[in-house]
Parts: C-alpha cells; structure tokens; sequence
C-alpha cells in the first residue's frame, strides 16, 4: 500500500522569527520579506550597509578615474616630449647644416637684396681656383657666374663674368673685378649688380678645395669636353675630348683650364657647362630627406646665404632639372693689355643688349658683328675745349682715362663758341673707334675731319656747350 505524504504546513515561521513591529510579523506570516539582512559579523542594518558599499564604489569608482587620468597624461606627456625631442633634433640638425654652409664673417649680405615673392631672381656664384703653382695664383675669385633663376618657368641663365673685367671699384680707378674682393664679398657683389644693372638676392663662394671634395662626394660629375685638357697651369690632368666622369682634380683642371683655341671664351663655357652638370646631379633626387642629407655631407665646401630650409624648397622647385635645358653667355668684350695688366673689357652696347635678353628669360645671344668690339686701350684720343667750360678738357680726359681710353693730350679749341660736342676722325678705320668715344661720353657725334681740322692722334674730342661738366 502507498506510503501517504502529510502535506507540509501552509503556516509559516513567522513566529520563530523577531520582528521590531506586529505589521511586519503579519507581512512575513503571508511570505511577503521587503529585506533580507546580510549574514556580516557586524551585524549593521540595510541603511548603514547601503552607505557603505556606497562609499566603498564610489572610493573605487574616484580611483579608478584616477588611474585612467595619471594613463592619459602619460601617454600625452611621452607624445609631447616625443615631438619636443623631434623638434629639437630638427632644429639641432638644420641648425648644424646652416652652420657648414654659412658665410661666417663675411659682409656679403649688406650687398644682397632680398627677391620679389614672385619671379626671378639673380645669385653671385664666385669660385677662387688657385692655381697649380703659387707662382701663378692671383688674389681674388677666378670665376664669377651671374645665374638668373626663375622658379616659375624652372628656367636658369648663367652669365659667365670674366675675373679681370675691366670696372670702376670704390676709389674711383679701375681695377680688375677680382681685386673687389679684397675690399669684402659685398665690394664683389655690389660691383657685378652695378655693373649688370640687376639687384643680386644670394651669394655663394667656394675653393678648388671645395670643388674637388664636392665633387668626389657626389661619386663624379658628367661632362662633355669638347676639346682636349692639356695646360700645365691648370693641372697635371689630361682630358681627352668626349663626354667623361670627372672627379675632384680633375673637374679643377677643367675649370682652370684655358689655353684653347678662343681662350677665355671657351673657359667659360667649359665652367658653364660643369656648373650646369654640377647644378642637375645635386638635384636628381628632391625628396627633402635626401637632400637634406645631401646638404649635411657637402655643406662645409661651399659658403652662401642661403639657409637649408630655402635650399631644400628650391630643390623641389627646380628638381630634375636637365643640365641641357640651361642657357648661358659670355659677357661679350675682349681682351687686352693696358700698363702691363691685362683686362677684359666689355662691349657696352653687346653688354646692354644681352642682358636685356637675359632679364626677360630669352637666350641670351646677341649679333657681336652688330657690335663692333673696339680696343679702347689700342688707339690715342685728344681732347679740345671748345665751349670755354673751366676745366672742361682735363675733365673729359679723366673720364675717358677712367673709361679705359689712351688720352695723349688735352687743352684749348681754337674757338670756344662750339655749340656742340664733336668727336673728328679720318679713315675708316677710326669710325668706329669715335663712336666707341661717343658712346663712353654719353653725348656729342662723330664726323670726318677732311682735313678742317689738325690733331696727332686717332681721334679727336672738342667740348661743346652741350657738355655738361660732372660734379
């Protein structure tokens, strides 16, 4: 038979239980509790737990916040000493860089002035190449290039300026252009403005010390020689003609190098050419990092007033620019011997007419036979006053002197009523050697003296009142 189950008793414990109130008894009889106490060795009531926990989460809750706060200033502290560390070591590097390739003591930059924002602008690239002997060397650059940049068009000029061009320096006589330098970079510099008629932003200078390790650091430079490299004064380095690799000796002797069939004309262009080379292998890579790095290891070889910063932002203007596509001159003159110096002197009008071409981006070409080159040094100019202007013909012969003319004698005209300047030769010859004096002069014109009047030389000068003497 089946084993009965007494049911369990509908009635709860509610009496076993202490209650502080009979509701609560009551309540808790029909199975209703509102709070169960936890079972803690403190035995403390609902409220004095909830404050507890409470405060104990909220300690937590301020300390975790805490700890996330001391993370992200950290992390924040570790990413600015990051970049202060970075920016200092930029600062550092460019710093030590503008360093190798500054000028130092060098007054240069009083001479400079600074480029448009837009447009092109004019540098000084001067070069002291020394010679093979100390016998032979002359104080001062040995090459002088006048380069025109213009960013925009990625278009470079180079005028080629010849050392000893004949000009007038600060004391009023003239010199060769090297001795400039003896006064200060900023003589140099203020006498290739001036006599370009161009106001020159940036300068730089080197040595053949300079060249030869720039170019054996940058593993050889490419050019074409178009005729064969044998002078003694040059070098010990023979080049034979044709396109070669030079390296640091032998690009000197290349630029030293002039006893060619056209002499200073074809040193010129061979020191154009190596420049040009020169100029597109430093920029065949423009990435900032890589040139920034080409910088660093050239920098003590050559002085400018250019900071690194600039270089670089002209690297990526002018990259992969081809040494073919950049253009360049002789300043067109010649050669010749006055008391026992021998100077380059400029055909004014050439001169005028190419820089004219170089200025607005053109090839600077010019027709010379339009231009007859006259030696000033090589005929005697006499010089009459004929407007009755007190010291009028010693003053036109000191200009003249200045200007590079033979003057063998100066004094009175027989009439002092002439109202114009006239400058008288005879023969064919001499013509173009009066408008030579006529243009030095700035004013008078030439006429055939067919026998109406007597002088010595090859040319003769008589002041008009339309002279103005020169204060």
């Amino acid at each position: 038979m089946p084993r009965r189950i007494r049911p369990a008793s509908a009635r709860m414990n509610a009496d076993a239980v202490g209650f502080s109130s009979t509701r609560k008894k009551k309540r808790a009889a029909r199975g209703v509790v509102d709070t169960l106490l936890p079972s803690t060795a403190t035995r403390e009531s609902s409220s004095d737990y909830s404050r507890r926990v409470g405060r104990r989460e909220f300690t937590q809750e301020i300390q975790r916040r805490a700890r996330i706060r001391r993370i992200v200033v950290l992390a924040v502290a570790v990413v600015a000493v990051a970049a202060i560390a970075g920016g200092v070591g930029l600062a550092t590097f460019f710093g030590s860089v503008d360093g190798k390739m500054g000028l130092g003591d060098s007054d240069a930059k009083t001479a400079l002035t600074a480029p448009k924002e837009a447009g092109a602008w004019y540098a000084l690239l001067a070069a002291d190449l020394g010679a093979a002997s100390a016998a032979q060397e002359e104080e001062g650059p040995d090459a002088l290039v006048l380069a025109r940049v213009d960013e925009g068009s990625r278009a470079v000029t180079l005028v080629s300026i010849p050392a000893n061009l004949r000009v007038a320096l600060k004391d009023g006589k003239m010199h060769p252009l090297r001795e400039a330098a003896a006064q200060g970079d900023a003589a140099l510099v203020t006498a290739v403005a001036g006599f370009a008629g161009v106001d020159i932003a940036h300068y730089v200078k080197t040595d053949a010390a300079g060249i030869a390790d720039l170019v054996d650091r940058l593993g050889g430079i490419e050019v074409n020689v178009e005729q064969e490299v044998d002078d003694p004064a040059a070098g010990d380095t023979y080049l034979a003609p044709g396109v070669q690799t030079l390296d640091g000796a032998a690009a000197v002797t290349f630029l030293r190098a002039q006893n060619f069939t056209n002499g200073i004309d074809d040193q010129a262009k061979n020191q154009r050419a190596f420049l040009a080379s020169l100029a597109a292998r430093m920029l065949e890579d423009t990435g900032a990092l890589s040139f920034a790095s080409l910088l660093d290891a050239v920098g003590g070889d050559f002085g400018t007033d250019v900071s690194a910063l600039d270089a670089i932002k002209l690297a990526g203007a002018l990259g992969g620019l081809d040494a073919s596509a950049v253009q360049g001159a002789l300043v067109p003159g010649y050669e010749t011997t006055r008391d026992d110096v021998r100077y380059y002197v400029s055909s004014s009008d050439a001169w005028t007419e190419m820089m004219g071409l170089v200025d607005k981006g053109q090839p600077p070409v010019v027709d010379e036979a339009a231009h007859p080159q006259v030696d000033r040094g090589g005929f005697k100019v006499e010089v009459r006053n004929g407007a009755g202007i007190t010291g009028g013909a010693a003053q036109v012969g000191e200009l003249l002197s200045a200007e590079g003319f033979v003057v063998s004698g100066t004094g009175n005209a027989d009439s002092a009523e002439f109202p114009e300047t006239l400058v008288v030769y005879d023969g064919a010859e001499h013509e173009a050697q009066a408008d030579e004096v006529v243009a030095a002069l700035g004013t008078g014109r030439t006429i055939v003296g067919a026998g109406y009047y007597e002088y010595e030389s090859d040319v003769l000068v008589i002041i008009g009142r339309d002279w103005k003497p020169v204060a």
